[in-house]
């Protein structure tokens, strides 16, 4: 499969943006201690409030890739990729259900589904194109990566991934040991543009060890989300590389 990356959003405690993330990823900048969490403005006022972490991080980064790839999201397709959703909420579910008398928030309940983020995104730009959520752990991003791909490659459509895990509370993380935020997105098209960025496709070639900052690695190991940090640093650093995802290995070519 060979498709041409459009567009990128990203968001991480480091880097507000694909932006300071390209600056900070190609040593230029360096690496910021902590972000404000996003807050979409593509979501009307109400939703933005009742909106859980999850939805703002993974429409903030959705929204980046698109307008970078000049893309309409009403148009495109979109695989979600997420470990765990919203380990916030699942948290505050048990507590409450734990309590004697338990009352929980409707709100609250309809937003703890994996595919909330998905149904947010598709809602707000209008969307009416297919619209996956998947989980596979900590494989979620290479998943998500080979899901978007081929439905790209299938259909002959442009297609938004959008990749997300949110730090979860203390009392989880011996189960979910996710400390960090971390979300991607990205517009891939199996045909090039004056948009492309970068071309990567499938191949059996060998991937080579990729020497990463150590900041990026420790946020690979903090969350699932953040495997995509190798593909990012290629494409800030416009390199030629071979990368493995999961059982799947990627060329990596930039375009400009």
């Amino acid at each position: 499969m060979q498709l041409y990356l459009n567009g990128i959003g990203t968001w991480s405690s480091g880097w507000s943006g694909w932006p300071q993330a390209r600056l900070i990823l190609s040593g230029a900048a360096v690496c910021e201690t902590q972000q404000a969490l996003p807050m979409p403005q593509l979501l009307p006022q109400a939703e933005r409030r009742r909106s859980p972490t999850s939805v703002k991080l993974a429409i903030q980064v959705a929204a980046e890739a698109c307008a970078m790839a000049q893309a309409t999201p009403a148009d495109l397709p979109s695989v979600f990729a997420s470990s765990h959703g919203d380990t916030e909420i699942s948290d505050y579910m048990c507590r409450e259900l734990a309590l004697p008398q338990p009352a929980l928030s409707p709100t609250r309940f309809h937003n703890s589904v994996h595919n909330a983020a998905s149904g947010y995104w598709t809602i707000a730009v209008g969307c009416m194109r297919a619209s996956n959520a998947i989980s596979a752990a900590t494989e979620s991003f290479a998943s998500g990566l080979l899901e978007a791909a081929a439905l790209a490659v299938c259909e002959n459509t442009p297609v938004l991934l959008v990749a997300y895990d949110i730090a979860v509370p203390q009392i989880l993380l011996p189960l979910c040991p996710i400390p960090q935020t971390f979300a991607v997105a990205l517009v891939l098209d199996p045909s090039a543009s004056t948009h492309s960025i970068a071309r990567i496709e499938t191949t059996d070639a060998s991937a080579a060890t990729m020497q990463l900052p150590g900041f990026a690695s420790s946020m690979m190991a903090a969350n699932p989300a953040a495997r995509a940090l190798p593909l990012l640093h290629a494409i800030a650093n416009r390199s030629r590389c071979t990368l493995q995802f999961a059982s799947q290995a990627w060329e990596v070519v930039p375009c400009r």
